[in-house]
């Protein structure tokens, strides 16, 4: 059985639903998977180096990635680069019809920047959680969504997210760690 770790770094919420989706299908595949908030802190994090596999998954705000998870990158760099990994963004601009695989090049600026790039990687729609807003974000996020083409309908919150393309995404982490366990190491004589 292989160990997985699986960091979020969530603001709303949503974040945290697709990581925990994402930590269940692995289990559900027989991986032992441990979840991790990135709020946390880098050094109350376990390092990568106790796991075969980590995934890392951030919401966008303001375009940008959050510091938090982007600490743990940078701090455990080398390890991640040694094994599977995957990473996952989560913004409403992945809500969008024609959002492509990294809409807004969100995950492929953050990635250039931390010299750093995961096996896997996906975009996902996040949410407009406008009942866990505050009365000011919930106008901000109104008017950004109103410009954006999405609902501006604040009496409840939006899901956008597509939890089968999630599930898709844990899948493929989930064959690369089964890989990585069954390739035979090479041994020079």
């Amino acid at each position: 059985m292989s160990r997985v770790l699986v960091i979020h770094a969530s603001h709303y919420g949503q974040t945290f639903a697709i990581a925990e989706r994402i930590a269940q299908r692995l289990r559900d595949l027989g991986h032992d998977v441990d979840l991790g908030d990135a709020h946390a802190g880098v050094n109350a994090l376990p390092p990568p180096e106790d796991y075969d596999a980590v995934v890392l998954g951030s919401r966008v705000e303001v375009g940008r990635h959050a510091s938090a998870l982007l600490a743990y990158i940078r701090q455990h760099r080398a390890a991640l680069r040694r094994m599977p990994t995957g990473f996952f963004s989560v913004s409403m601009a992945a809500a969008r019809p024609d959002a492509g695989d990294d809409p807004s090049g969100y995950i492929m600026n953050t990635l250039d920047q931390l010299e750093w790039h995961p096996t896997e990687t996906a975009s996902f729609a996040g949410a407009l959680l406008y009942r866990r807003y505050g009365w000011l974000m919930r106008m901000i996020m109104k008017r950004i969504a109103r410009s954006a083409g999405h609902t501006t309908d604040t009496s409840r919150n939006h899901v956008f997210t597509d939890f089968a393309k999630v599930d898709a995404f844990a899948a493929r982490v989930g064959q690369l760690v089964a890989h990585e366990l069954t390739v035979e190491p090479i041994v020079h004589v």
